[in-house]
């Protein structure tokens, strides 16, 4: 049975994996799209599987997007527009 970990373990544990964090923080526009996804999917009730035949995708391709293995973006596209989802661009920080 796998070890039960808090929040506070786990962000201890960081601490001394800077180069962790760092390639995390990376990561997030991915995961960002892949929770995007994994969110509109399940509120439709669809698997995988029907999103992959609507999208014109394989399993395997939605299976990836939805871990953040993001590779081609007609990929994403593919699978936003079958959501009926747009992926909008904004700047980090709003002028003053």
């Amino acid at each position: 049975m796998p070890e039960f970990v808090t929040m506070d373990e786990i962000a201890k544990r960081l601490e001394d994996k800077p180069q962790i964090v760092k390639e995390m923080l990376e990561d997030e526009l991915r995961y960002q799209i892949a929770r995007a996804i994994i969110a509109e999917r399940t509120r439709r009730g669809w698997n995988q599987g029907t999103l992959a035949r609507k999208a014109r995708l394989t399993q395997a391709q939605v299976s990836r997007l939805e871990r953040g293995r993001i590779g081609n973006f007609a990929t994403v596209t593919k699978a936003l527009d079958a959501l009926d989802l747009k992926l909008e661009i904004k700047p980090k920080r709003q002028a003053n």
